[in-house]
């Protein structure tokens, strides 16, 4: 039965069709929920383009991404951009729970994806008016809640890596494994190992925002009495992880970046020192975001340029960009978008 389109605001729903969760039961779902005319499915970046012109010229107050932070990222660029041409304003987004990572979903307080938690996120976009906004960062002209090399741009890496090879080898059985288990077996067989045996890239990170904050490891607290202005450095050294966000959460709920919202108009940078062992040993609070260490190096900053000394991999809203970079720039998006939540 569908859900009633019922009064404004009306809400478009953009699917794409490659993320690990659009399982076709889920399609079959949402095709029940959702009337036809504001159902729309995309398999390339072609159709992605093609379907937020149609979005943008049917002036939906909404907009449910279905997939993972990447769709979430290219979506939004491509609504962004035809918001632009057409002078018009960006409706409200928000996500249904169908990709790997889902560190928005997490953030933005998404249903699992059952024919119960669907009719939730969906009613929560029909009968939503007013609700919170969200910082996005700037990345190579992309908006994106996070980004930044290291360890999660290697994971991401190996991620891909793995579960090539379990689609390969497990034929029609391979969609039984669901990402936590292929993180899992991405994170024990592949990268714990290569970690193990690399050395930790140099990295620097200067400021190029304005005032930015280091936090005191010890107290989690903001040390405001001592701003590093512009031009200066934040970080030198080799680091395991270089990563930045708005949203606290990095995949899997890993709360990574517990401090993002302790300065307005800053986002978090997160410089790690730790070896494998350490963090290892610590998962279960790394994953709450509790664990404090002095390897651990945060600031809150609205404007960055990460230097590495040699390329490596990139990821931009959870996904691993193509060929190698010696240089990321990052700022503070110029306003908030407006979210369901």
């Amino acid at each position: 039965m569908l859900l009633s389109a019922g009064p404004r605001p009306r809400v478009a729903v953009v699917l794409n069709q490659n993320a690990r969760g659009m399982r076709p039961e889920i399609l079959q779902r949402l095709e029940r929920l959702v009337p036809e005319r504001d159902l729309y499915v995309s398999s390339s970046l072609e159709e992605s383009r093609a379907i937020a012109g149609q979005v943008m010229s049917r002036s939906y107050e909404h907009v449910l991404f279905g997939g993972g932070d990447g769709t979430f990222v290219r979506c939004l660029a491509d609504i962004a951009n035809e918001a632009e041409l057409r002078d018009m304003p960006l409706p409200r987004v928000g996500v249904l729970r169908l990709g790997s990572g889902n560190a928005l979903a997490d953030a933005l307080g998404a249903s699992v994806p059952t024919a119960n938690g669907l009719v939730r996120d969906l009613q929560r976009a029909r009968t939503q008016h007013t609700g919170k906004t969200l910082p996005l960062l700037e990345v190579e002209g992309s908006l994106t809640p996070f980004a930044g090399c290291g360890l999660d741009a290697q994971i991401l890496d190996d991620f891909h890596a793995t579960s090539v090879a379990v689609d390969r080898l497990g034929g029609r059985h391979a969609k039984r494994l669901g990402a936590g288990a292929r993180y899992a077996l991405t994170v024990g067989l592949r990268s714990v190992p290569r970690f193990l045996t690399t050395k930790q890239p140099e990295v620097e990170v200067i400021n190029t925002g304005s005032d930015a904050y280091r936090i005191d490891w010890k107290t989690g607290r903001v040390m405001d009495e001592a701003p590093i202005a512009t031009g200066e450095l934040l970080f030198r050294g080799r680091a395991s992880l270089c990563s930045t966000a708005t949203i606290p959460y990095f995949g899997l709920k890993m709360k990574m970046f517990p401090y993002v919202n302790l300065v307005p108009g800053r986002f978090q940078l997160r410089c790690a020192t730790a070896g494998a062992y350490e963090i290892l040993r610590n998962l279960p609070a790394v994953f709450a975001g509790e664990y404090r260490a002095p390897s651990l190096h945060d600031f809150l900053t609205d404007g960055i340029e990460i230097r590495m000394a040699k390329p490596v991999p990139v990821q931009i809203g959870g996904d691993l960009q193509d060929g190698l970079r010696s240089k990321l720039s990052i700022r503070l998006g110029e306003r908030p978008i407006r979210v369901i939540s």
